[in-house]
């Protein structure tokens, strides 16, 4: 179960690197609106993860933290759709929360559903999951590029959302603790 969350987990923080490194130049270059909407975005969903974060931890005893976790995928997923879909700066402002729900989750419950899944080992589960962002980051770093070169910006939207539903597909897997 701790190698699916780490799957999992990858997985989301992969497409959060492909979105903040696609998103400025795919709403400057391809949809020609504002880079002050871009910024406008990046800073949107950062001042909602963290009433987000203090929300899922306020909510984890009730739904428990593989159904916050299943909660964020599907966010995530349905974030994802939008930006595949919306081209009107409000619409793209509004993704946002959804965004803010996904991430917010992912890094308040992430590492204690590790912890959770791996009693006694509180220091192996947190590397665990801090690697997650790192292996993250290269796997959409390297992605990131080569999609943009032979498609557009606009396509690594459409990896994300694959990403997306590969670690919601994990999710469903890992039991409950």
């Amino acid at each position: 179960d701790a190698l699916i969350l780490f799957i999992a987990c990858t997985m989301m923080w992969g497409t959060n690197s492909l979105y903040i490194i696609n998103m400025p130049l795919f709403v400057v270059n391809e949809l020609h609106l504002s880079e002050k909407l871009a910024g406008f975005m990046m800073g949107t969903a950062a001042g909602l993860e963290i009433p987000t974060m203090l929300i899922a931890g306020y909510y984890a005893k009730r739904f428990g933290k593989r159904g916050l976790m299943r909660f964020s995928a599907l966010a995530g997923m349905l974030f994802y759709v939008g930006m595949l879909t919306v081209t009107h700066p409000w619409a793209l402002l509004g993704l946002q929360l959804l965004n803010a729900i996904y991430i917010g989750i992912l890094a308040g419950i992430g590492m204690l559903y590790f912890q959770d899944l791996m009693p006694g080992q509180a220091g192996s589960a947190t590397t665990l999951y801090t690697n997650t962002t790192r292996v993250g980051w290269i796997i959409a770093g390297s992605f990131a590029g080569i999609i943009a070169e032979i498609w557009s910006y606009h396509a690594g939207f459409w990896l994300a959302l694959a990403m997306s539903l590969m670690a919601a597909v994990c999710l469903v897997r890992i039991k409950d603790v």
